[in-house]
């Protein structure tokens, strides 16, 4: 059977992505952010409200989501407060952004975080961080001419630190970031790619995970004024090098990797101005739900990471990887996801 530490590892990649998905010479990255600042304000400025539905079609994790966002005055600055409703095996995702705090439900813990911190899926230019950021000049993409930004921690900075965290210790070396291509007329991104490689020492052999996860924007329409890419395809590479696995799980983890092939998020519809409720945008609201591993111990519920895990022994990270997977194989979304990867589909 494929080590179970290996599957973990994967299906948290995979999923932090899905769930952030659902859901960037005289020019300068800081040129870049302010003209995509300025057309992303452009676009936004005949909108009052936003309704996006999207369906994830393909791979074998299924998803919808649901983006709502309205425009307010909160603390004399216009801002979108912003709502954000995702479904992936089985497993809800709730994120809110009231004007002032962004509001979750904990996919790991079911606990509800509060964070002083803004939240907007749309507002790509507001991810890159020029000091972490590298203009690489032009380049031409599908008959476009784009700018190329390559964009380092690019997975913390979009949001996501706690879920990186999960499942390492403080021994695990992790390596990201990320590139995008914008498009140069109308300040949208059209690609984006994002490496990751994560090291790790066990039993006095070195693992090696490196995974590689490319996104390409296309379709973009006009909904009232705002420029939307009704369709994005992402796929996943990953190449685990782990000396304790037989030749028989090297090629089970093969197979379980590229069963994932590749998965299309396609807007199903798309409404502006049509007058939503305050309370779609009320955190307090907010109610916690079953952890995504029960009767697990505080490590991974508490979302502590590294920080707890560097302080175990390698028998009960083992042992908690162990319940995480029985508490994984309790979920109907997982267990239809391992079907059909051992029917080949």
């Amino acid at each position: 059977m494929i080590n179970k530490k290996v599957i973990f590892s994967i299906l948290l990649v995979i999923l932090m992505v899905v769930f952030s998905l659902s859901g960037m010479a005289a020019v300068n990255v800081n040129s870049i952010l302010q003209q995509m600042e300025k057309s992303y304000h452009q676009q936004m400025s005949k909108i009052q409200d936003l309704t996006i539905v999207q369906e994830m079609e393909g791979g074998l994790i299924s998803m919808t989501s649901t983006l709502y966002q309205k425009k307010a005055r909160v603390k004399n600055r216009e801002v979108f407060k912003t709502r954000s409703e995702s479904n992936a095996m089985g497993m809800n995702s709730v994120v809110i952004f009231d004007g002032v705090y962004t509001w979750s439900v904990d996919p790991i813990s079911g606990e509800v975080k509060k964070e002083e911190r803004e939240f907007d899926p749309l507002n790509i230019w507001k991810m890159i961080d020029p000091a972490k950021a590298k203009y690489l000049g032009e380049e031409k993409y599908e008959e476009k001419n784009t700018y190329k930004i390559q964009l380092d921690d690019a997975i913390w900075m979009m949001g996501n630190e706690n879920m990186a965290d999960y499942g390492t210790n403080e021994e695990t070396d992790v390596e990201m970031y990320s590139i995008f291509w914008i498009d140069k007329k109308d300040f949208v991104p059209l690609r984006s790619q994002n490496f990751i490689k994560s090291t790790t020492v066990e039993d006095g052999k070195q693992v090696t995970m490196n995974n590689v996860i490319d996104a390409v924007f296309l379709d973009y329409r006009r909904v009232g004024s705002l420029l939307l890419s009704y369709k994005m395809v992402v796929s996943n590479q990953m190449d685990v090098d782990d000396p304790s696995l037989s030749e028989e799980e090297k090629e089970e983890a093969k197979a379980f990797m590229n069963a994932m092939g590749k998965m299309e998020f396609v807007v199903k519809s798309a409404e502006v101005n049509v007058g939503l409720s305050d309370e779609l945008f009320d955190g307090t609201k907010l109610e916690p739900q079953e952890p995504m591993f029960k009767n697990m111990p505080g490590t991974l519920q508490g979302g502590q990471g590294n920080s707890e895990m560097g302080s175990m022994s390698q028998e009960e990270i083992q042992e908690l990887m162990q319940k995480a997977m029985e508490g994984m194989e309790g979920n109907e979304g997982f267990q239809e996801m391992m079907e059909n990867m051992k029917q080949g589909n």
